[in-house]
């Protein structure tokens, strides 16, 4: 493998309507990528169809055909084990890329380090009423490039209260996301933000502010449309893991985060149920007591009630320093 070879990988499950608009936005990019692999997931629309389309010899269309089987992070680790090019590009089929995307993750190889085992950059969100920025690359406009380790990734995600990656703006050095575990498919959602945990535990990140991408946030059938109020966010058992291997700053740190992304599940649940204990479990209440408070009002007092809670306080950033819709919250 040159060091310099890009494959991106595209999971697919009835997108017909979007598919041929993330493909037509990597075979516009001013540096090519290597490898166009377009793993579909037993489809049942016309994606395939619309993938055919295409005359490219990059692309290979590889099929998962089991139904009960489905699900974006076995996808994914389909499409990066089957890949031969050293960076793997992630792309979901109803985003797209801008055009010189490949090339700002090139500008930033030239800052890499053997230690370097993710790339990314800034997101537009395109929601159905208007277009916001990523907060991360808001925050870093002027700034330029910027090195990440574990530690201040997790500081960052904090700050901003929201995971400054996105899976339609980065891409991952496969050996690293192998040796990392790839993709955990336990993980009915949040499996993007479960990696990132994993892979800068034993790498480093560059990111750039520059925005390369487009999340659009308003398509029938993504994943924050389907959270069950049941089932803990799969982000959870993971940092527990950490957080036993940790101490100190590192430890505080990551007992920080588990917290703020619990509160962040529970905050998205659908408003006519309410939250199950299970979801919080393992909360550390001495670090959070007021959110505890609020966890346990979701579970316990009527749902008009919960209403009334997710409309003036968990949607109040500045009280408990969750950000307002279109900031970044990324429930995919």
């Amino acid at each position: 493998m040159s060091t310099n070879t890009f494959a991106v990988v595209i999971p697919l499950y009835n997108k017909e309507h979007y598919i041929a608009r993330a493909i037509t936005s990597v075979m516009a990019q001013t540096r090519p990528v290597d490898e166009i692999i377009i793993v579909d997931d037993a489809s049942t629309d016309s994606s395939i169809d619309k993938v055919a389309r295409f005359q490219d010899p990059r692309i290979r269309l590889l099929r998962r055909t089991d139904p009960q089987q489905r699900g974006l992070p076995a996808t994914r680790n389909v499409g990066i084990r089957s890949a031969r090019s050293r960076w793997i590009a992630l792309l979901d089929a109803d985003d797209s890329w801008r055009e010189d995307f490949i090339e700002e993750i090139e500008k930033l190889l030239t800052r890499a380090s053997d230690r370097t085992g993710m790339l990314f950059t800034g997101w537009e969100n395109i929601w159905s009423s208007g277009v916001t920025r990523d907060p991360y690359s808001a925050s870093r406009d002027q700034l330029g490039f910027t090195q990440l380790n574990f530690d201040s990734f997790v500081s960052t995600w904090l700050r901003l209260g929201s995971c400054p990656v996105m899976c339609s703006g980065v891409v991952l050095r496969r050996d690293m996301v192998i040796e990392a575990g790839l993709f955990q498919e336990r993980c009915r959602r949040g499996e993007d933000k479960e990696m990132w945990l994993r892979l800068l535990y034993i790498a480093d990140a560059l990111a750039s502010p520059r925005i390369c991408s487009s999340y659009y946030r308003s398509i029938p059938g993504q994943m924050q449309q389907s959270i069950t109020t049941h089932v803990r966010h799969c982000v959870c058992a993971t940092l527990e893991d950490l957080i036993t291997q940790s101490s100190g700053k590192r430890r505080r740190l990551l007992m920080r985060l588990f917290n703020h992304e619990v509160l962040e599940y529970a905050r998205a649940v659908h408003q006519r149920e309410r939250v199950s204990p299970e979801i919080y479990r393992g909360f550390f209440v001495s670090i959070d007591p007021y959110r505890y408070f609020i966890l346990l009002s979701l579970s316990y007092v009527p749902v008009p009630i919960q209403q009334l809670i997710r409309r003036f306080v968990l949607w109040t950033s500045g009280v408990i320093g969750i950000p307002r819709r279109g900031t970044g919250s990324q429930f995919r």
